[in-house]
């Protein structure tokens, strides 16, 4: 027989699961939604997003239930998004599902630039995440951060991948009913490729790319089909040709190049960011 406890834990689930369907189409919708994911476990940060490949992540809805967690930050959606490892589910077209950030994230994540930045500076050390495609453009992502490092108990994650479903087609739902809602910014999918085209070869620029994201020089290699020793090389060519001397400089390099580009322009931004007088160090040329 079930204990007095799971049946209070059940009936706040069902009691949570009807307030969101009863609120699909109004404005109190995320909200409840996000109040059926505090029954299914606890979280300090959730926040749910729309993607798309030629705009900025479309924050929807964002449930803070700690004051020491801010919320998402505004230069976020100016670049750094990119390097995200769920924007990267998104991006590489993975199948809809319940993802940890600990499965997900390259090798060296964890002392990444990004990772300090945004998961750390906001008091977020782990992260699940629900992905879910709303048709051939767009996709619906929800992400629930922990203050913890500790990984999400096996019990949660059974919970979790168990109601998933319904969070999802809620989410579906929802924003079928709201269809037209939701307007786009401009693209900067295509600017983050493009960054530093100008100035080095295609396969520094893929070196760059994955370094950005968090990978070590062994994980680009896996996945280059290179040596590591090759990858050494094409480290030392990218630093003398952008004149950056570590890892932060280039992420604070590509984060201030990204954050001025043009809307839908086709261009380096590394270049304009150049031509308009702003160097790396900020002073005018």
């Amino acid at each position: 027989m079930k204990s007095h406890l799971q049946q209070e834990i059940e009936s706040e689930l069902i009691s949570s699961i009807g307030c969101a369907i009863k609120s699909l189409a109004t404005p109190d919708f995320y909200e409840n939604l996000f109040k059926l994911c505090s029954a299914i476990f606890p979280f300090d940060r959730g926040a749910i997003f729309i993607l798309n490949r030629d705009s900025r992540p479309i924050i929807l809805h964002e449930s803070v239930n700690s004051e020491r967690v801010p919320t998402v930050p505004d230069d976020w959606l100016d670049g750094a998004y990119l390097l995200d490892p769920f924007y990267n589910l998104f991006d590489t077209d993975q199948i809809d599902g319940v993802y940890e950030l600990s499965d997900i994230a390259p090798d060296e994540f964890l002392a990444s630039d990004y990772y300090k930045s945004y998961y750390l500076a906001v008091g977020i050390q782990s992260e699940t995440g629900l992905l879910l495609k709303l048709d051939d453009s767009n996709s619906c992502l929800l992400v629930l951060g922990r203050n913890s490092k500790d990984p999400l108990p096996i019990e949660g994650k059974i919970k979790l991948s168990h109601y998933a479903e319904i969070v999802m087609s809620l989410c579906v739902r929802h924003q079928t009913a709201a269809n037209g809602e939701v307007t786009f910014s401009a693209p900067l999918d295509r600017a983050f490729r493009n960054f530093g085209k100008d100035h080095l070869s295609a396969r520094e620029c893929e070196v760059v790319q994955l370094l950005l994201k968090g990978h070590s020089n062994k994980s680009i290699a896996n996945l280059l089909s290179i040596s590591v020793d090759t990858v050494k090389v094409y480290n030392k060519r990218f630093h003398t040709k952008l004149d950056v001397t570590s890892q932060a400089e280039l992420f604070s390099l590509f984060l201030e190049s990204i954050a001025l580009v043009p809307f839908d322009a086709d261009i380096d931004p590394l270049t304009h960011y150049r031509e308009i007088g702003r160097p790396k160090n900020g002073s005018a040329q």
